[in-house]
This record gives C-alpha cells, structure tokens and sequence, in this order.
C-alpha cells in the first residue's frame, strides 16, 4: 500500500503545475490540468486511452471511495465535479474523425495508486473495428443474432471498450509521437478544455 509519502497523486499542488508524463525511460512535464476546485483536481490522463481522457483526482489522500475517513463534503464535493466534468468533456470534445463523445464512462479504480480519483473516458461513435472485437469478445455468449442486432443499433457498450483501449493505448495515433509531442499535444489540448481557476 502506498503511503501519503509516496503517492504520486499528492504530489500535484495545483492546476497549472508541470506533471511528469509516464513514457518509456523518460518523463517530461507537461501543464495538463483542466480543473480545480476545493475537493479535487483534473488533468489529462497521460496515456490518453480516447481522447480526452481524464483524471479526477481527490487532493486530500483517501485511499479509494470506501476510505472511512472520506468526509461526506469530500465525497460531494468529487461526485459533483465528476458531474461538471463529464458534462463539459461531452460537449467540447471531438475525436481525430470529428465525432463527438456518446457517452464519458466513469471508472473508479484506485488499485494501481491507492488514492481516490476516477478515469473520465470518452466513448465515441463504435466503429466497424469495434464491432469485430465485439464479435471475437462475445459472440459465445450473445450469439449471432443479438452480435448483429447490437452491432446495427450501435448497442456495444460496456467495460471491454475501455479494457481494448488500455490494452492497445501504446498503438495509438497519440502514442505515435515523439515524448516532446506528447507533453505539447497534452499542453495544449488541456489549454483548449481547461474550465476554471480557484
């Protein structure tokens, strides 16, 4: 379990602050907050799963939501921005086709840093790739029938979007640049989505 001490997560003072990006050897900071309140501070998730994937972090340290020692202005406090978030990130957002998020899907984790924050992922329009890894992922279970209902309807939500993401992230159009891009492209993306200042 990570102490206080350690945690990266507290580490961040603020939303305009150079966070270092994890990448390969190196690490190169980048300002990539987009929000801050009392409670919480976002920023643009390093890996970048969809575009416009975000972290909601918590600032004081609570190991996850069932933390006991979580107060209950806290936890309004960070389920309420997560509201305000998904809320802006669905309007302002847009992938590399020009499409605009259906859903920001809500993952609250906390097992590979123990300190309560929550993915903000943007699920944009399925694509036919989607849908043939629906497919493989689930034609045992669903059949034929209801794999192509699902497919025609646009009805291939779940977990399994965000799991072939983070499993194929280093793959992707944003991972194809350089460390130095990166840390640029998530400077000035968090730039355009930032929403306010304390």
């Amino acid at each position: 379990m990570n102490s206080v001490k350690e945690c990266v997560f507290c580490r961040i003072k603020g939303l305009l602050e150079e966070i270092p990006q994890k990448s390969g050897n190196n690490t190169i900071p980048c300002k990539r907050g987009i929000y801050e309140d009392d409670y919480c501070i976002a920023t643009l998730a390093p890996e970048q799963y969809t575009k416009g994937h975000t972290l909601l972090i918590l600032k004081n340290h609570r190991v996850d939501i069932a933390d006991t020692n979580i107060s209950r202005e806290e936890l309004s406090g960070f389920i309420d921005a997560l509201n305000k978030l998904a809320i802006h990130l669905k309007g302002k957002l847009q992938d590399y086709e020009n499409n605009v998020p259906q859903r920001i899907y809500i993952a609250i984790l906390c097992d590979g840093i123990e300190h309560l924050h929550a993915h903000l992922i943007p699920r944009y329009p399925f694509t036919d790739a989607d849908g043939n890894i629906y497919e493989k992922l689930f034609l045992e279970r669903d059949g034929r029938k209801n794999i192509n209902r699902k497919i025609e309807k646009d009805e291939l939500g779940g977990f399994w979007y965000i799991a072939e993401r983070e499993k194929n992230y280093k793959k992707s159009e944003f991972w194809n640049k350089s460390d130095e891009e990166r840390a640029k492209y998530l400077e000035e993306f968090a730039g355009k989505l930032r929403m306010s200042l304390i």
